[in-house]
């Protein structure tokens, strides 16, 4: 079986990874005009200002979409057969939206808008993968 493709470190997704391995989510955010940019960019997607600062946030969110995988082709995630990649959108600002698998719950309770909180998950010593938990009614995860 093919091992799980990991993330590749680099210049621009370095503070996001480097979170994760400290179970932080971390995403990128200017300090002009205050808004978060992910996936991480060179600049401001919003004013094109050069210089964004590392910044963690809540992670917690609501479920923008998902799919279920059911069939093999995508190596090193067969023995996760069925599984689902969601969209979320984080509480921090409308249209901030990260990527990762649910755990702990099956895809049938999931419903666009449902609350979502962030786990993380370590793969080896190197690389730790947000993922996401519905969150319970308290705010916590279930």
């Amino acid at each position: 079986m093919a091992e799980l493709p990991l993330p590749v470190r680099d210049d621009l997704n370095r503070a996001y990874w480097d979170g994760a391995q400290a179970e932080k989510l971390v995403i990128l955010r200017c300090p002009a005009c205050q808004a978060y940019t992910h996936p991480p960019r060179a600049m401001c997607t919003t004013c094109w200002h050069e210089e964004l600062v590392p910044t963690e946030v809540s992670g917690r969110g609501t479920l923008y979409s998902w799919s279920v995988m059911h069939s093999k082709g995508n190596p090193g995630f067969e023995d996760r057969l069925p599984y689902a990649v969601l969209i979320v959108e984080l509480a921090e600002q409308k249209d901030l939206r990260v990527i990762g698998n649910l755990v702990g719950g099956q895809p049938s309770d999931l419903a666009i808008g449902t609350p979502m909180q962030v786990v993380f998950e370590k793969v080896n010593e190197d690389i730790t993968l947000p993922q996401w938990r519905i969150a319970a009614a308290d705010g916590g995860v279930r």
